[in-house]
This record gives structure tokens, sequence and C-alpha cells, in this order.
């Protein structure tokens, strides 16, 4: 009995697609814990210090950083191939070669 193994490429540009996932979340994570979340406690009538702004500009970049982190995990060989098995690989399951 073979079995057919299957091959996934490595994903190509893997820092590009680290540094572009930082971007499409640090961009949108900064706006709104920078400008839109202090206004929201403001209008609660909570106060807005610099040590409640720092906060939230620390909550955005460790989401951003966790973003970033996750973006390489993912480019991982191994990592990616398994992504690829459940439909969420850097190519479709009918791209793999037998």
């Amino acid at each position: 009995m073979s079995h057919a193994s299957t091959e996934v490429g490595n994903i190509w540009f893997v820092s590009q697609r680290v540094l572009r996932t930082i971007v499409q979340t640090g961009v949108p994570t900064f706006i709104v814990f920078a400008a839109v979340l202090p206004q929201i406690i403001d209008a609660l009538g909570l106060p807005v210090d610099n040590d409640v702004r720092l906060w939230l500009l620390a909550v955005a970049a460790g989401v951003t950083a966790v973003a970033g982190a996750l973006a390489r995990v993912m480019a991982v060989p191994a990592v990616n191939a398994w992504l690829v098995k459940i439909g969420l690989g850097s190519v479709p399951q009918s791209a793999v070669t037998k």
C-alpha cells in the first residue's frame, strides 16, 4: 500500500507578508485605540489622561505584534502545509503536488 505524499511549496516573500500583516493590522488598530476609544471613554464621562492613552497605545502595539508573529508562524512550511489541508494555506488544496 503506497501513500501519496503531498508537497506544499515554500511561501515566497515571507518578510513582506509579515510586514503587510503588521501594516494591515497596525493602521486600523492604532486609529481605533489612539483616536476612537479615547473619544468614547471621554463621552462616557470617564477621565482620559496620559496613563489611559499610553495604555491604549500599548494595547494597539501588542495586538499589532501578535498579528505579525502569527503571520510569521503561518509562513513556516510545516504550518503552511497543515493550513493548506484545512483550506487556509497560501495555496488552494488543488494546487498541491502529489
